[in-house]
Parts: C-alpha cells; structure tokens; sequence
C-alpha cells in the first residue's frame, strides 16, 4: 500500500510539474514573440523566394488585395501588381535581396508589419534603402497586404561659401 501511495503521488506531482512548466512556457510575452518570429520568418522565405524564382516568388507572398506605394504610385490587386512588376522581373540585370530587422504581429496574431534593409540592383547600379511589409495572415499563411520602400538619400557635398571680396 505504502509502494502504491508512493507512486500515485509520484505520478501527481509529475504531472503538476508538468503543467506548470507549460503554463509558464505559453505566456502571452511568449506567444507573442513566436508568432513574431513567424511573421519574421515569413519575411525570410519572401526572400529566399524571390531570389530563386524572381517574379514568381515575389508574387507568391502576395494577398490577392494586395497594393504598394512606389515612386509616388499606388498600385493594387495581385493581378496590377503582376503587370507592374513583370518588366522589372523581366530584366535579367535586376536583383533585389532584403533583410528584415524588425517584425512585430498584432496581439491577436492576424496581422503584423516587417521592416528592414534592401539592396537593388540594375546592371552596374546599386540603390540601398528601408523597406516597409504589412503582413495578413490568411487560412494560416502570412500574406504581403502592403509594400512600400525608401531609397537612401546619398550626402551631398557641403558646397563652400565663397569668399566676399
């Protein structure tokens, strides 16, 4: 009897222990953080895609409503976005890799933003910048919802003052 009062309690506590620990591990700090490593991730894979498959793996990511801002354009519609993005593609001389730096998800997990760092390339024409995604999740994938980038500014060279005579 002693034995079996041993084990049952054993096997109690165990299962306390265990309970506990998963409590602790899904705290909503917790959860948040995965689901913004997700929509990070999610980013990742953007680019992965788009490197390997150009203008498919660009489109691929992208919510059926979908619009950017670019060069003081809007455009919208998966299809709009196609047709925009097809002679850029196109051109064999054109690359674009990014990095996020920074995701954050909305509390409930269905929506979120990325933003980071972007090289373009054209040939021998190197263009930086900072990129902005929102982000949709939609039937358990993210989705490109809004795009959006921001070239950096080059420093001019201070011009000097002429000297008055």
């Amino acid at each position: 009897m002693r034995l079996f009062l041993c084990l049952l309690f054993s096997t109690i506590n165990f299962g306390y222990c265990a309970a506990q620990a998963q409590s602790q591990a899904s705290t909503p700090q917790t959860l948040q953080a995965q689901v913004e490593q997700e929509l990070r991730n999610a980013d990742l894979a953007f680019a992965r895609a788009t490197a390997a498959r150009r203008l498919e793996g660009w489109m691929e990511f992208f919510a059926d409503d979908a619009a950017i801002l670019q060069n003081g354009e809007r455009v919208s519609g998966k299809q709009n976005l196609r047709r925009y993005y097809q002679p850029i593609f196109a051109n064999k001389d054109f690359s674009l890799t990014w990095t996020p730096t920074h995701a954050e998800a909305s509390k409930d997990g269905s929506m979120g933003y990325t933003y980071g760092t972007y090289e373009a390339r054209n040939g021998e024409r190197v263009s930086h910048g900072m990129y902005l995604t929102i982000w949709r999740k939609t039937n358990g994938k993210w989705k490109v919802v809004m795009d959006t980038g921001s070239a950096a500014v080059t420093p001019q060279p201070k011009r000097r003052e002429e000297k008055k005579r």
